[in-house]
């Protein structure tokens, strides 16, 4: 699968069953934008789809950053676990 329209139908099928992934569509018909759960999620995603026979090139990813008032942040997250004595 080498054209784009593949490409964004393979991107947006997974959309469906793969609720931490969001795909944005950018002004260049055979670009998109891809945000996930970390470099992990996104390579399990590239290879599955390689896999599948689909060819692509992928660029560096880049961490999401938020700006809250005058500070920017990175995304995070915090887990409490409660084990038993």
């Amino acid at each position: 699968y080498l054209t784009s329209r593949h490409l964004r139908d393979r991107l947006f099928k997974e959309l469906e069953t793969n609720v931490s992934l969001r795909v944005h569509e950018t002004d260049s018909a055979d670009r998109f934008l891809v945000a996930g759960r970390g470099e992990l999620h996104l390579a399990v995603l590239i290879e599955q789809m390689r896999r599948e026979g689909y060819e692509l090139q992928v660029s560096q990813p880049e961490v999401i950053l938020h700006r809250e008032g005058d500070r920017v942040t990175e995304p995070y997250e915090e887990l409490t676990i409660q084990v038993p004595d």
